[in-house]
């Protein structure tokens, strides 16, 4: 399931993961991998250490890239499902 602009994230809870050079590997344990983020997923991975909604997300992201918001969004939506999809994060209620 796709998330929502609305919704609050934050990473997995008990997720090991490294940061090499200008990307972050993280392992999940249960699911039997691990997953490679590059430098723009590094950031965003660095963002939901704390719960943030997907828009001030998108809004942290717009100052300090340049890029419009419609394309932020859309962008930090996808790699956010995908995230969830592999364990990686989580919604908060």
């Amino acid at each position: 399931m796709t998330i929502q602009p609305e919704a609050l994230v934050i990473r997995a809870d008990n997720l090991p993961f490294s940061k090499v050079d200008d990307a972050v590997i993280a392992m999940n344990r249960e699911m039997g991998f691990c997953y490679a983020i590059n430098s723009t997923g590094t950031r965003i991975w660095e963002l939901i250490a704390e719960p943030v909604r997907v828009l001030s997300l998108c809004d942290s992201l717009c100052r300090e890239f340049d890029v419009d918001r419609d394309t932020c969004l859309t962008d930090v939506i996808s790699v956010l499902t995908e995230m969830k999809a592999n364990g990686l994060i989580r919604e908060l209620a």
